[in-house]
């Protein structure tokens, strides 16, 4: 009888040598998977390294709001297309004021400061309680003040960054792509400072000054900061125009103009600074050259529209506003447009791309277009504007209460 044959099975118990195992493996691959293992292990040593650094060095601006902002931006670039809206409607306020901010509208009035995003949507929504509310944008950030108030907020496009309150009552505020920022504000002593905060919001400098501060404004790239004063005499009062570096108290350029009152100062894209007194016009580069001048005594200036991009004035030329001179200039000082306009003027706005328009004129019945080289074309509105925005998706009307669209767009 043949023996029955059984099935061996492995003892458990047996030990197994692993090299006796892979002793036919192919040692060129091994050496490589070494090698990898080893760069892994010599990435994640740099990579601790590097988070060491930047968490030593730049700790305090790594925060969960510019987390949010950051990831916000990376949206953003991923996606540019966001749609766009006819009208947006909102619950009514008094004092509204409203400044295109990123891709969309910010926008404040007594009680709240909101932004509406270029699709229509509510971004962010926080109460401030403004007596007369006053908004600053940069690339970066958003500001919000109220004149004779003491306090300030900055915002990014998804949150609020920071609140912060003023030893005076603030006079005026401006803010640069970078982020830093210029503040002044009214002393108990009747005196005026100005303070220079850097793209951190930590303070860098404070000028101080007897007279009395008009407008304040700082550089696109937060390098130089101008003030504007009024001075008074015995007699007469003067202009002075003060521009200094961030950091330095002493003044780069210092100018005084007799017998003139500052109306407003700022600075374009390109580091040209601009100073609209009552009865004149300056344009200067960024050495405090004069790019352009013009005595306006006979035709003071009404009404102005400024953007980073182009500025528009208007001066009236009859003593009852039907005739109206508009002159744009964009960024480097140079004028692109100059006309008579034989109609009351509202308000002005300044295009966002002077090759497509030379900007805006709101009238008691209309809004014109300004073409440099054309007809200006016009549309009819109705209902009270606060002001008009010239944005990515066309000019919005901003109401008190709703933004609509105007030119091709139902308002």
């Amino acid at each position: 009888m043949a023996a029955e044959q059984t099935e061996k099975r492995p003892d458990p118990k047996r030990r197994i040598n692993v090299s006796d195992r892979i002793k036919n493996e192919n040692p060129y691959y091994i050496k490589v998977s070494e090698r990898y293992r080893a760069a892994g292990f010599l990435l994640l040593v740099l990579f601790a390294v590097f988070a060491g650094v930047m968490l030593f060095r730049f700790g305090e601006n790594i925060t969960y709001d510019n987390l949010v902002y950051l990831a916000r931006d990376f949206n953003t670039a991923m996606g540019t297309d966001q749609g766009s809206f006819s009208e947006v409607r909102f619950t009514e306020q008094d004092e509204m004021t409203f400044i295109p901010f990123r891709d969309g509208v910010a926008a404040a009035g007594s009680n709240d400061v909101f932004l509406i995003g270029p699709s229509g949507d509510t971004e962010f929504s926080y109460t401030e309680n403004y007596t007369v509310p006053v908004l600053v944008s940069s690339e970066k950030y958003l500001l919000s003040y109220s004149p004779g108030g003491r306090n300030y907020s900055i915002y990014s496009s998804v949150t609020r960054l920071s609140s912060k309150e003023t030893a005076g009552e603030i006079v005026s505020a401006d803010m640069s792509d970078t982020g830093a920022y210029v503040i002044a504000f009214r002393t108990s002593s009747g005196k005026y400072d100005v303070e220079v905060y850097g793209d951190n919001f930590k303070r860098i400098m404070t000028v101080h000054k007897d007279k009395h501060v008009i407008d304040s404004a700082i550089s696109p790239d937060g390098k130089s900061i101008a003030i504007v004063s009024v001075v008074e005499g015995d007699l007469d009062v003067s202009a002075e125009i003060f521009v200094a570096a961030a950091g330095e108290s002493e003044p780069l350029f210092r100018k005084t103009t007799a017998s003139s009152v500052p109306l407003a100062a700022g600075y374009m894209s390109t580091g040209n600074l601009y100073v609209i007194y009552d009865d004149r016009f300056e344009f200067y580069d960024g050495s405090m050259e004069i790019l352009y001048s013009e005595d306006l005594s006979a035709t003071p200036p009404s009404c102005c529209g400024v953007s980073s991009s182009a500025l528009v004035i208007c001066c009236r030329e009859n003593a009852l506003g039907t005739k109206n001179r508009i002159r744009t200039f964009d960024a480097d000082g140079k004028l692109i447009y100059n006309e008579q306009l034989s109609s009351g003027v509202l308000e002005v706005a300044p295009p966002r791309d002077a090759e497509s328009a030379a900007g805006y004129v709101r009238t008691a019945s209309e809004i014109i277009k300004l073409v440099s080289d054309g007809e200006n074309e016009s549309v009819s509105y109705t209902g009270d504007v606060v002001r008009m925005i010239d944005s990515a998706g066309g000019l919005l009307i901003c109401r008190n209460g709703s933004v609509s669209k105007a030119f091709g767009e139902s308002e």
